[in-house]
């Protein structure tokens, strides 16, 4: 029983990511083929002046080393998972 509620939950956690992976994914793309176009074509100089400030202002907790440090661990426990997602489809 244990060892079903065990693989029951593992195949449910591999749903999430993978669902979550493949949302991002999308996300990247419509980033990549409509957001970042227009934003070049609209934005002047000035405003990426500005958003490059905005990005780089450590009070942003968005933007801390403490935060990149945590995407980073995150990074590494999901790469192996996407990468076994990867291989399952194909």
């Amino acid at each position: 029983m244990f060892l079903r509620a065990a693989n029951s939950f593992r195949q449910d956690v591999h749903a999430i990511v993978h669902d979550f992976i493949e949302l991002e994914r999308r996300h990247i793309t419509m980033e990549d083929r409509d957001f970042f176009p227009a934003a070049v074509k609209a934005l002047e100089p000035q405003d990426w002046t500005k958003i490059a400030s905005a990005m780089s202002n450590p009070e942003d907790p968005s933007f801390s080393e403490a935060a990149e440090e945590t995407f980073d661990a995150l990074r590494v426990r999901i790469s192996p998972l996407e990468q076994e997602a990867e291989a399952e489809r194909h």
